[in-house]
């Protein structure tokens, strides 16, 4: 009897091993630099000039320190952009190689950043907290711009709109702080299921995290950390 209740643990054991080897996790502080993130923007018209991207739509991004108000400092991919479009998606995308070729994983996401947008506030279109939209997803090509028939730029994955999701993507929250937000705080925004994806015959995939607006105002947001959890099934 207790040769085969051993035995039973064992195999217990063994089970867990086999499905903790099928997981992968990749986390992303920002320490000293991007990690390989790249920063783009989507769904506004292709036709602006260099200064209508810089003063109209204030597009800018880059590899900064967090505002003065997050103690302690630390640093994180800074993305800023004015919603002119009524539909701007503004987003970081990086390619995650080393996993099992032509496999489905299951995804998840866990991220922080620093926003500054209130609760319950009023705002163009829509509030600046709860309009802004946080997605996250997963693709085996990279997400990448095209035109559309009415010139503007569109990305080549299933986002959805606004408070919509899409078979690429799904909704992590919005970029709402408290009521009482006045400065930067740090907000934390986890998956709600997990996305199942793809790699390709070489063992990559693309993910890309963003935020489609409906407050047509400016927001201007700070990507802190980054942990994606791909198990393989």
């Amino acid at each position: 009897m207790r040769g085969s209740f051993i035995l039973l643990a064992l195999a217990l054991l063994l089970n867990a091993c086999s499905k903790d080897r099928g997981t992968k996790v990749f986390t992303y502080t920002f320490e000293s630099d991007a990690e390989g993130w790249i920063s783009g923007y989507s769904d506004y018209p292709a036709n602006l000039t260099p200064d209508d991207s810089l003063n109209l739509y204030e597009m800018s991004y880059g590899y900064s320190i967090l505002p003065a108000s997050i103690i302690p400092r630390q640093s994180g991919i800074r993305i800023r952009g004015h919603n002119r479009s009524d539909d701007l998606f503004m987003f970081i995308k990086k390619k995650i190689n080393g996993l099992s070729p032509l496999t489905t994983y299951s995804i998840t996401f866990d991220i922080e950043l620093a926003s500054n947008a209130p609760t319950n506030a009023v705002g163009i279109g829509g509030p600046p907290g709860e309009a802004v939209i946080i997605k996250a997803g997963a693709r085996n090509s990279e997400p990448v711009n095209f035109i559309d028939n009415i010139n503007w730029y569109r990305l080549n994955i299933d986002k959805g709109a606004q408070t919509d999701g899409g078979d690429d993507v799904e909704i992590l929250g919005n970029i709402g702080v408290a009521d009482t937000t006045t400065v930067y705080a740090l907000i934390r925004r986890g998956s709600p299921s997990s996305l199942q994806k793809k790699s390709d015959s070489s063992g990559n995939l693309w993910v890309i995290i963003g935020t489609d607006s409906g407050f047509e105002g400016l927001t201007e947001l700070y990507y802190s950390t980054v942990k994606i959890s791909l198990r393989e099934h």
